[in-house]
């Protein structure tokens, strides 16, 4: 058997895969020791009966929370939903300026643009890829309401200097944790920082389920009770036949719950995993060009894929070189939110963007996954050294 980051989670795993069947994401590796308590926790709810919003949801909501070391954690569909919801329970509303960046998944300005709030882009820090305050304090105005600081890759933002900001412009702050499951910002966990935090269980994500969901956490109870109205079609928390909010269907079911519940007590593993698996990356991929991830003091890296930045524009031939080896491998992101289509239809403020938009040119994410063997990594480190030798 060849040797692995953790063979635990690899046990299913075929020695000496082909070249050409490399994966770039392998889910089976994380899932399949976790096959015997998972069929016991479903056939358990398949029993009770209690699908939706029952004792299963209860208890990994309880879980999670008290895993971030806040009081409150509310199932629901989505990561998106989770930032809408966010945003709407802490007042946001139609014209309210939103500062995030530019560099991250467009769920991110979606939820703005949802309750007919503004977003407007800051530029990001370029070595960690997160929200760089001095951009973001260009970006405020007297319109703005909230931020949206993204955890992104598995990093968190500098939360320190954030939330002071944050303080002194009364603005609130729905974290989009949605890469950072376990990450922290010198010992505090993403998503326990603002006045709410947004978690996606989207297959792939640290905490990855088998289905869609997400999760709001927050430590404000009246925040977490119009969270709890908004996900069930604005019914009372105390007469669930009085109606008096507008609210939505989203509620993260009992299966997806059991599931998730299991795999939270495997986080920290599977985190540290990762984290072993960046090592050796950094390890064979030091004396190439590429420039590396790396953790910036005060964070805990949690590495949710592995992004690297290919300097000269060299990133896309790279990128076919690779293919061309049997080496899967992605773009985060290509297009940042300001540039895309859907923005063309708002008007909002331009503050310079000058690190966006050369991490969208040079940026490329490599193969990473709890149970990669160290042979891929191999595998995947010579292909790049080899490219840079021709």
């Amino acid at each position: 058997m060849p040797n692995t980051v953790n063979s635990k989670t690899a046990r299913t795993q075929q020695n000496n895969l082909p070249l050409t069947k490399l994966p770039y994401f392998d889910i089976k590796r994380q899932h399949d020791p976790l096959l015997g308590g998972t069929l016991e926790a479903f056939e358990k709810v398949y029993s009770s009966g209690a699908y939706i919003l029952g004792p299963a949801l209860k208890e990994f909501e309880r879980k999670f929370a008290g895993y971030l070391g806040v009081p409150y954690a509310a199932g629901v569909a989505s990561g998106t939903d989770a930032l809408i919801f966010g945003l709407k329970a802490a007042g946001i509303k139609k014209g309210d300026e939103v500062v995030m960046p530019s560099f991250t998944f467009t769920a991110t300005a979606l939820a703005a643009l949802h309750l007919g709030a503004v977003p407007v882009f800051a530029d990001v820090d370029a070595r960690s890829f997160t929200l760089d305050p001095k951009s973001v304090r260009k970006a405020i105005s007297k319109k703005t309401k909230a931020m949206i600081p993204v955890h992104l890759f598995g990093q968190t933002a500098d939360m320190d200097v954030l939330m002071e900001i944050a303080k002194s412009g009364k603005l609130k702050v729905v974290e989009d944790a949605c890469q950072a499951h376990g990450a922290t910002w010198k010992g505090k966990k993403a998503g326990a920082f603002g006045d709410a935090g947004a978690f996606s269980f989207y297959p792939t994500k640290n905490l990855g389920g088998i289905g869609d969901g997400g999760m709001l956490t927050t430590s404000n109870e009246p925040l977490y009770r119009r969270v709890l109205q908004y996900r069930n079609l604005g019914k009372g928390i105390v007469d669930p036949l009085v109606h008096d909010e507008i609210g939505w269907t989203s509620r993260l079911d009992s299966v997806q719950a059991a599931f998730l519940s299991i795999k939270l007590d495997h986080l920290d593993e599977m985190n540290d995993e990762r984290r072993k698996l960046a090592g050796l990356f950094a390890q064979k991929l030091q004396k190439s060009p590429l420039v590396l991830p790396s953790e910036v003091p005060g964070a805990l890296h949690v590495y949710h894929i592995y992004v690297v930045r290919v300097p000269g524009g060299k990133r896309d031939a790279l990128k076919e070189f690779l293919a061309q080896e049997g080496v899967p491998s992605m773009i985060h992101y290509a297009t940042p939110v300001h540039a895309q289509p859907i923005m063309k239809k708002y008007k909002t403020r331009r503050v310079p963007l000058p690190v966006t938009q050369a991490l969208a040119g040079e940026v490329l994410t490599l193969p990473f996954f709890p149970g990669m063997t160290e042979a891929e990594v191999e595998t995947v480190s010579q292909a790049v050294l080899k490219f840079f030798k021709r």
